[in-house]
C-alpha cells in the first residue's frame, strides 16, 4: 500500500465492532479513534437519513471489514455507490481521497482478475401464504417459487446504480403481475435481496411494495 503506513491500534470504544483487513480500513479505524468518532457520528454527518441508521451503521462496519473495502459490491443501499461511500467517508474522517485513488483502483483491479470475488443475488418476494391441510410439500414448493424474481445474467458484474435500478424494475413487474394471484391466498409483503459471498450470506436489503416510497 502506498502513500501511508498503517499501524496497529487498540480497540477503543470508538473502534472495537470494526475488524480492518485492508490497510486503508485500517487508516481509516486509526483517524476515527484519533477524532473520537461513534458510528452513528459518522453516518449522521454523511447524510444518511435518521430512519436509516442501523443498516447504515452495518454498511460503515461492513466496509471497514471486508478486504475489499466493499468495492466488490457485498453491500449496497440506494443512497451511495461503493465508490461514493468510501469518497464521503474519507471526507468526514478528514481522509485526502486523492492520494489514495491508485490503491482503490488497484483493489479494484484484483477484483477483476478473481473470478470467484463475484457476490451472488438473490431477490425474493416475502409472501404470507395460508396453506392447507392438504398442501404437500410439491404444493408449498411451488408456490414459494413463485415468490422468486429472476435476475439478469451478469447482474453481479453491473454497477450498483444499474443493479438498484434492475431490482426496482423486477419488483414492480413481480407485484404488479403476483398481487392478488398468488395461490393459497398469498400476500406479498415487500421484498428482500440476498447478497452471497463465498457461500456466507453478507448482506440483506429490505424493499418495500411500489407504491411505497422504497421502490
Amino acid at each position: 500500500m502506498s502513500n501511508f503506513t498503517s499501524h496497529a491500534t487498540n480497540q477503543s470504544k470508538y473502534t472495537r465492532r470494526y475488524h480492518p483487513r485492508h490497510p486503508l480500513a485500517q487508516y481509516a479505524v486509526n483517524q476515527i479513534d484519533t477524532l473520537e468518532l461513534r458510528s452513528q457520528a459518522i453516518i449522521k454527518a454523511m447524510g444518511y437519513p435518521l430512519k436509516h441508521t442501523i443498516p447504515a451503521c452495518d454498511r460503515l462496519r461492513h466496509v471497514l471489514s471486508n478486504k475489499y473495502l466493499g468495492l466488490d459490491g457485498s453491500y449496497m443501499d440506494k443512497y451511495f455507490t461503493a465508490d461514493e461511500f468510501l469518497a464521503k467517508l474519507f471526507n468526514i474522517l478528514e481522509i485526502p481521497y486523492q492520494p489514495f485513488v491508485e490503491d482503490i483502483a488497484q483493489i479494484k483491479h484484483d477484483l477483476a482478475h478473481y473470478s470467484n470475488s463475484l457476490p451472488e443475488y438473490s431477490l425474493r418476494a416475502d409472501v404470507n401464504f395460508t396453506f392447507t391441510a392438504g398442501a404437500n410439500w410439491m404444493s408449498r414448493d411451488g408456490a414459494s417459487r413463485l415468490a422468486q424474481v429472476q435476475l439478469p445474467d451478469g447482474f453481479a458484474k453491473l454497477s450498483e446504480r444499474e443493479r438498484a435500478s434492475i431490482v426496482k424494475k423486477g419488483i414492480r413487474e413481480h407485484y404488479q403481475y403476483y398481487e392478488g394471484n398468488l395461490p393459497y391466498d398469498g400476500i406479498i409483503q415487500g421484498y428482500r435481496l440476498t447478497v452471497e459471498h463465498n457461500n456466507e450470506v453478507v448482506n440483506r436489503i429490505a424493499y418495500g411494495l411500489p407504491k411505497s416510497s422504497s421502490v
